[in-house]
């Protein structure tokens, strides 16, 4: 299937936020008419710096209007994006976090894990050690728009989907619940059970959306017969 080409112009300003979030291996841009989130797109960002394309999916759309993108190959994303998001003091500044963390023993990266702000939640997530992501989860400033995140990345740990999928909190936001169930990382059974939480409009989007691993495809369209 082609994918849908998405344009942002960033300003210098904006720029310095995007590079934080990069850093991190995700973006959040301001994108009019977005495709739905878990869509596969070709993401082309043009600063001052010049212009890039890289291959991106649609992970959230945020209630201030932004949306958050996420990338299969987070390198070859920093690799496209880097010489248009310029150096800055922002990029310094994310790069000495990861360079703290590279020094961390486990348990002090637990430590982040459960009690660091966003920015350090974020680097947590894309932590090479998964168990680092159960952990984020418990981490009592995280927000609902952090779990939709998480629960969008291809790279996270099973555990930590199972555990968004039993939390009544977090699945009574259908944006949640649909980025559990189209993740290829969720055990069947647990993304099957999910499908009863989505009403049938939900259903019929979900079904059209690309990458939802078969199974729940068939699953959801069962249930939109009963």
């Amino acid at each position: 299937m082609d994918r849908k080409k998405i344009s942002v112009r960033l300003s210098d300003e904006q720029v310095s936020a995007q590079r934080d979030h990069l850093m991190h291996g995700g973006l959040l841009l301001p994108i009019a008419d977005p495709p739905p989130p878990m869509s596969d797109v070709v993401l082309s960002i043009e600063t001052s710096g010049g212009t890039a394309e890289v291959e991106a999916r649609v992970v959230h759309h945020m209630p201030d209007g932004a949306v958050g993108i996420s990338f299969d190959d987070v390198e070859s994303a920093k690799d496209r994006l880097g010489p248009v998001l310029r150096p800055g003091a922002a990029r310094n500044e994310g790069g000495n976090l990861q360079q703290r963390i590279g020094r961390m023993s486990t348990d002090e990266k637990r430590e982040m894990a459960l009690t660091g702000d966003r920015i350090e939640r974020m680097a947590m997530m894309r932590d090479t050690n998964k168990l680092m992501h159960v952990y984020v989860l418990r981490n009592p400033s995280l927000s609902s728009d952090e779990v939709r995140l998480m629960a969008g990345m291809r790279n996270l740990n099973p555990d930590a989907l199972q555990k968004i999928a039993a939390s009544p909190e977090w699945t009574r936001d259908q944006r949640i619940v649909v980025a559990v169930v189209s993740n290829p990382k969720t055990p069947p059974q647990v993304a099957t059970r999910l499908l009863e939480k989505l009403p049938p409009a939900a259903l019929r989007r979900l079904v059209k959306t690309p990458d939802v691993p078969p199974a729940i495809v068939r699953a959801a369209r069962r249930r939109m017969l009963r």
